[in-house]
């Protein structure tokens, strides 16, 4: 009987063993994949630069530009959402300052970030950063016409059960309102109201001293499984 026990206790620690080696290889894997993720989108972003300096086509051009400013983006996300995969939220504040490195970056544009500490699911910061780096290339292309230095404010608060996040510029502001030329529908703007949808939140532009655009979303009642697949807005 003790010999039986005892071969049993030996087969439960070998199997307990593979079991963990096995978790191990898988989160090395991972980890392995969204290296590769990153990089592929960073060496994506690199071609279209190259791309950008050959054409000659102004309007060629700034849509390079805007697909590298949209792909850096996303990486910049994807990385900082892998880090903190294990947390079943995501703080803004924190993350909202390293996306307005970001946009910096890639557009020229002095970012600036006012959030309270207010946490959401990782989706959720996913949605809101595309839509901020939307604003973004916005503000570069129209408020700016495509000028360095021009600020663009993100502020982010919590108003009871809703999260209220505005990005403005100090820009030329509107043309009649959401009528002129940042009002178009875009591609751009077209993500940007897809994702506002599926936040069932609500958009407003206003004009006054250059152009805000304000997205009040309700918060959940409770955090949810990240979903990195950007396809609840994709296919919109």
């Amino acid at each position: 009987m003790f010999v039986t026990a005892g071969t049993h206790d030996s087969g439960l620690a070998r199997e307990l063993s593979s079991a963990r080696a096995q978790l191990a290889s898988q989160e090395r894997q991972i980890q392995e994949l969204n290296h590769r993720v990153a990089n592929s989108l960073q060496l994506a972003a690199d071609m279209l630069v190259f791309e950008q300096l050959r054409s000659r086509d102004p309007v060629a051009t700034a849509a390079l530009e805007a697909s590298r400013a949209r792909l850096v983006a996303v990486g910049e996300l994807h990385r900082y959402l892998y880090d903190h995969a294990d947390q079943p939220s995501v703080e803004l504040s924190p993350f909202l300052a390293g996306l307005c490195q970001a946009i910096s970056a890639t557009t020229g544009l002095n970012c600036l970030i006012q959030a309270d500490l207010t946490r959401v699911p990782g989706d959720m910061a996913q949605q809101l950063g595309i839509a901020i780096n939307e604003f973004a290339i916005n503000a570069a292309k129209h408020a700016y016409d495509g000028k360095s230095g021009g600020r663009l404010v993100v502020t982010s608060r919590r108003d009871g059960r809703d999260l209220v996040l505005t990005v403005a510029d100090q820009g030329k502001g509107l043309v009649d309102g959401v009528a002129g030329s940042r009002g178009k529908s875009g591609l751009g703007m077209s993500i940007v109201a897809a994702i506002v949808r599926d936040l069932k939140g609500t958009l407003t532009v206003t004009g006054d001293h250059g152009a805000a655009f304000t997205i009040r979303t309700p918060l959940p009642a409770s955090t949810t499984v990240i979903d990195r697949s950007f396809q609840s807005w994709s296919n919109d």
